[in-house]
């Protein structure tokens, strides 16, 4: 075997010193060539692919993880900033849960497993550190679960109980919120943040809670304030009532002129003012006597007329009195009341707030689409201008649906106007003839190589594996025996080992023609077998050539005759 393939090597080194220059420089590089391309395929199919394990890592958490990954021997990449871990992604899924099971990541945020760890001789300023500590820890847990926080981090400032009320100070905290990339908090969301806060520790008001994002800038409002409250309920009000009279009428018209053509603003003057009123009404035909109270004096008498001297000598007392005649009296006196019970009706009425006083109602209108050809035979949409019948009719159907006054001095405005739309055909169509150039390109360059691979194969590979092989099947043949004589003599010399084996004992005395036909019929059963087509060639030519000599020797015949 080894003088087999030294004779095999050597021919290719023949092969190699026959050729020029050129072609041995071509030769060369074409198997560097392949050599490279065979290397870099390997090595393409055994890179390991890296998965993204945990993002938006803390330095310590950072530290805790790779520490992990380098007890259980897996391969890992950071970034530049070392925020992010990435590993192989068979392992991705196995490795969360043996993180999640030690509890990592912990973001640096201790709760009350604080107190699980406990010394002795422990003071109770530590303890209320510790206490503090833990709180801030649940707090800051509790707001990373909501949606949109990424992180967070919680300072509450819990003063020391007083033995006198007027000398208790209020507690307070500080919530710093670091949010995802897009994502905006609205005022519900903020103040329920500060409700939780507020409601975990004993003695702090919402008030007390200042929430910031991790720009600074302050996100929480003051909660107490209860105008500054009602001001923006009322604010929210009245965009509600105007967002849902637009949807209102842009969702009826859209289905008239199509969707999108139609835009609708609605501006509402609302009245927030709390009215209570009381009335009295009286019905004076109804009334009747519900008491009455009659009194009635009379008195009768006389008494002398006094007269005498004029001057102040009669007058004075024990003077005698000179009758002057006698004065009589008569005196009647009748008091009367009657009292009236009169029907009366008395109405309490309070006005709710948040009633629409006025309305301003805008709508605008696209322009009524249509089809034509044109003269080449394409279609063309068309916008045209709607009616004024349409338009009243577009009015009177707002109206409606929006309970439209206007005596209280309600205004409607309906208006037709072209719109200025985004042509979305061409965009597609550009994306499109992009997509498919880009296709195109992959496709030629993939062909191209595809195309060089195969050329490469036929012109160099196949003839070369060609020209090894036939070197190598001559090669092969020189070691066999050629004739009767060589076979006899390398089996009697036992010159290969396990020849009796494959050879049959060859008797003392052999036919030539006999063995030669034998050797024929086995080559001509072989061609057959292994190469029908080529046995078939072999035939037809030996038919045409035999046809053409019998006619010859026929003809040669007949003259002679």
């Amino acid at each position: 075997m080894g003088d087999y393939l030294k004779k095999v090597f050597g021919q290719i080194a023949d092969f190699f010193k026959g050729l020029s220059p050129g072609r041995q420089v071509a030769l060369i590089t074409t198997g560097g060539t392949i050599v490279a391309a065979m290397a870099m395929l390997f090595l393409w199919a055994g890179r390991t692919s890296y998965q993204s394990l945990m993002t938006n890592l803390n330095p310590e958490d950072s530290q805790n993880v790779m520490r992990f990954l380098r007890e259980k021997n897996i391969p890992f990449k950071m970034d530049d900033a070392g925020r992010s871990i990435s590993i192989p992604s068979e392992v991705v899924d196995e490795t969360r849960l043996a993180l999640a099971t030690q509890g990592m990541p912990q973001s640096s945020v201790v709760g009350y497993e604080v107190f699980d760890k406990q010394q002795l001789g422990t003071t109770s300023l530590v303890q209320r550190l510790n206490q503090k500590r833990a709180r801030e820890g649940e707090l800051m847990r509790t707001i990373q679960t909501i949606k949109g926080v990424k992180r967070s981090r919680v300072h509450l400032a819990i003063p020391e109980k007083s033995a006198f009320v007027e000398d208790q100070k209020k507690s307070t905290a500080s919530v710093v919120l670091d949010l995802e990339p897009g994502i905006l908090l609205n005022e519900k969301q903020i103040y329920g943040i500060g409700n939780l806060v507020s409601r975990a520790v004993e003695g702090l008001d919402i008030d007390d809670v200042v929430i910031v994002d991790s720009n600074g800038k302050t996100l929480s409002k003051n909660a107490g304030d209860s105008l500054a409250s009602a001001n923006s309920s009322q604010i929210e009000f009245k965009q509600k009532i105007e967002r849902d009279m637009e949807a209102r009428i842009e969702g009826m018209l859209s289905r008239v002129v199509g969707d999108g053509r139609v835009v609708a603003t609605v501006s509402a003057d609302v009245d927030f003012a709390q009215v209570s009123e009381t009335q009295t009404i009286y019905d004076q035909d109804g009334s009747a006597v519900r008491s009455m109270e009659k009194n009635s004096q009379s008195m009768e008498g006389t008494r002398p007329n006094p007269g005498g001297a004029a001057g102040a000598t009669s007058n004075l007392p024990g003077q005698p009195q000179q009758a002057n005649g006698e004065i009589k009296s008569d005196t009647k006196r009748i008091n009367e009341v009657v009292n009236y019970a009169v029907p009366q009706t008395i109405r309490t009425t309070t006005r709710p707030s948040g009633s629409v006083k006025k309305l301003s109602v805008a709508v605008v209108l696209d322009g009524r689409q249509s089809k034509s050809t044109n003269k080449d035979g394409q279609v063309e949409n068309k916008s045209e201008a709607w009616s004024a019948e349409k338009l009243k009719e577009f009015e009177a159907v707002v109206s409606g649906a929006v309970a439209l006054d206007r005596k209280r001095g309600d205004t409607l405005e309906v208006k037709n106007m072209e719109f200025t739309r985004v042509d979305l055909d061409t965009a597609e169509d550009e994306l499109a003839a992009h997509q498919r150039k880009a296709y195109i390109q992959n496709m030629v360059v993939y062909g191209v190589v595809g195309i060089l691979f195969v050329l490469f194969f036929l012109f160099v590979v196949r003839p070369f594996v060609k020209w090894v092989t036939e070197n190598t099947i001559d090669s092969v043949d020189t070691f066999l025996p050629q004739t009767i004589e060589e076979l006899e003599k390398l089996q009697k010399n036992n010159s290969l080992p396990g020849l009796e084996d494959a050879v049959p004992v060859m008797p003392d005395r052999l036919d030539p023609e006999k063995v030669e036909g034998e050797m024929m019929r086995e080559k001509i059963t072989t061609l057959v077998e292994t190469n029908p087509h080529k046995a078939a060639l072999i035939l037809r030519d030996w038919l045409h050539t035999e046809g053409p000599k019998k006619e010859k020797e026929a003809g040669g015949k007949g003259k002679t005759a």
